[in-house]
């Protein structure tokens, strides 16, 4: 009877476990929240490879034939073999541990390497051949301090792209979480076949949001450089203070001009890259950006006739940090999130891919795919565990 007593108390003491994993490959689990698949990939980086394309392997060859057959040759007119030079150019400069994921995931998923090398490149092959500069419509901001209340700080992110990224990539959107042998556990958001990111969280509370800046930063593409989101997923998975994030951020110039947003469990900062400098810049206790540099440093005049209404949008978000000074929460920053540009927000409701809500503090992540998922939250923290 003790031995019974001690086991259930042991029970009642241990953390929340999770369900039951949908899938398992070589180490590797599936899990699914409302319609967001969550992979937690686990060992070597080939060996998370593997997991990775064992565990989704008809969903890659799906959203390739979607995404790159359908989306990018046959309605969008970009060349096969000019999104090979592109993409195989690229990922030639990814760091070797990078590429192991990928050569792993090619030998489980059905899907030939070159083809998942075209997958990971979707991102900057949608920015640089697709629409340009018009891809861009993100939004970022932050909360902490005396505008929560003196709760947890809470970021909110947009990433608005083409239209067909929330049209017709939905349902290949997922979670992918990394937890390697030698390294932070890491999660991003990745489509299938894709994976690196522009969104992601570490186990140590660092998050990180991408915005394109070329109306502030110039469309200049240097073919010589790492590639900057690849090279910050490298970040999380090695960093697990943010002194040493931050210092990887000022260190190293990006391929192109990027707004790159991050919060930590206590203070938020935006990074304004060019190919040539960087600047951070951050509030006191609220943060908003959008696509064109706000640091009056670079002596800028604000692009206020800009197509996609950037400052505007900036302004709009501001206002609302003000408008709820002091009650800003998770649930208040989704609401905040899901305001139309139209209506006093800075979301452009038929361009959202997808939106996030982060609270570094709790590893806790809010995700929703306009039209597709509404909000639901991913406790990340148990996953990294």
């Amino acid at each position: 009877m003790k031995k019974i007593a001690l086991l259930l108390i042991c029970l009642l003491a241990a953390p929340s476990a999770l369900a039951a994993p949908l899938k398992a490959f070589e180490g590797g689990k599936l899990y699914r929240s409302g319609k967001i698949d969550i992979l937690v990939l686990e060992g070597t980086y080939k060996e998370m490879g593997r997991q990775y394309g064992g565990l989704i392997q008809k969903k890659i060859r799906q959203f390739y034939q979607i995404a790159i057959e359908e989306r990018f040759i046959r309605k969008q007119k970009i060349p096969l073999e000019l999104m090979k030079q592109f993409s195989a150019g690229a990922f030639a400069l990814y760091p070797k541990r990078l590429k192991d994921i990928l050569y792993g995931m090619s030998e489980t998923s059905g899907v030939a390497l070159d083809k998942l090398i075209i997958l990971e490149s979707i991102l900057g092959l949608t920015f640089l051949h697709a629409e340009g500069a018009k891809a861009g419509h993100c939004s970022a901001i932050a909360a902490w301090g005396a505008y929560t209340g003196n709760g947890p700080l809470v970021m909110g992110r947009n990433y608005d792209s083409t239209a067909f990224f929330k049209e017709e990539f939905a349902p290949y959107l997922n979670v992918v979480i990394y937890k390697p042998t030698d390294g932070v556990p890491t999660a991003v958001l990745a489509y299938a076949g894709e994976i690196t990111s522009f969104t992601g969280m570490n186990a140590a509370g660092i998050f990180y949001g991408d915005n394109e800046a070329v109306k502030s930063g110039g469309a200049d593409t240097p073919t010589d450089r790492l590639v900057f989101y690849p090279s910050e997923v490298t970040f999380l998975l090695d960093f697990d203070t943010f002194p040493s994030f931050d210092a990887a951020m000022k260190t190293n110039l990006a391929n192109f001009s990027f707004i790159v947003n991050v919060a930590t469990q206590d203070q938020a900062y935006s990074y304004e890259m060019t190919p040539s400098a960087t600047r951070r810049r951050t509030g006191a206790g609220f943060l908003a950006a959008t696509n064109d540099f706000a640091d009056p440093a670079w002596n800028m005049k604000p692009p206020y006739d800009a197509a996609d209404k950037s400052v505007q949008r900036r302004e709009q978000l501001l206002a609302l940090g003000e408008k709820y000074k002091g009650q800003i929460t998770a649930k208040r920053m989704m609401a905040i999130m899901d305001t139309p540009f139209v209506e006093g927000g800075a979301t452009w409701p038929e361009r959202t891919a997808y939106q996030v809500v982060a609270v570094p503090a709790e590893k806790m992540l809010w995700l929703k795919l306009r039209d597709y998922q509404d909000w639901i939250g991913i406790e990340l923290g148990e996953y990294f565990r």
